[in-house]
């Protein structure tokens, strides 16, 4: 009988949580591209527009990197500095108890002009070097 009621009950916490948050596909728009980008430049502005009143928090391989609220122009940029290898970029947007989750992925192949190259063999270098 325990088990069947704390199943009601956390089945009702969950239903509540979906109902007070929904998910949302149009609190903002990312005009830059941040799926699976390759660059050599180790900043990155991602930039877009957005429902004015917008909370945006943009985490940065796992980390909170900044926070805003998008103002009447509904426009943002911000610069971010990419690590070495691969980045994971994510942009959270809350309004009114809707919720939005932007995901990108953008890999740095260089890092102030010396190019990281990651091989096995002589044959992995030659090819690296050569096509």
């Amino acid at each position: 009988m325990k088990k069947v009621l704390a199943l009601v009950i956390a089945t009702m916490m969950f239903m509540t949580f979906f109902m007070t948050y929904g998910f949302a596909d149009n609190l903002i728009t990312v005009k830059s591209d941040i799926s699976d980008v390759t660059t050599n430049n180790k900043y990155f502005v991602i930039s877009g527009n957005g429902q004015p009143d917008t909370y945006v928090e943009l985490i940065l391989n796992d980390s909170l990197n900044d926070k805003w609220v998008i103002g009447d122009t509904g426009l943002f940029a911000k610069l971010i500095t990419l690590a070495l290898g691969d980045n994971y970029v994510t942009l959270k947007a809350v309004k009114d108890g809707q919720v939005q989750v932007v995901k990108g992925h953008i890999v740095l192949q260089s890092n102030n002009g010396i190019i990281q190259i990651t091989v096995d063999t002589l044959e992995g270098l030659w090819n690296k070097l050569f096509k």
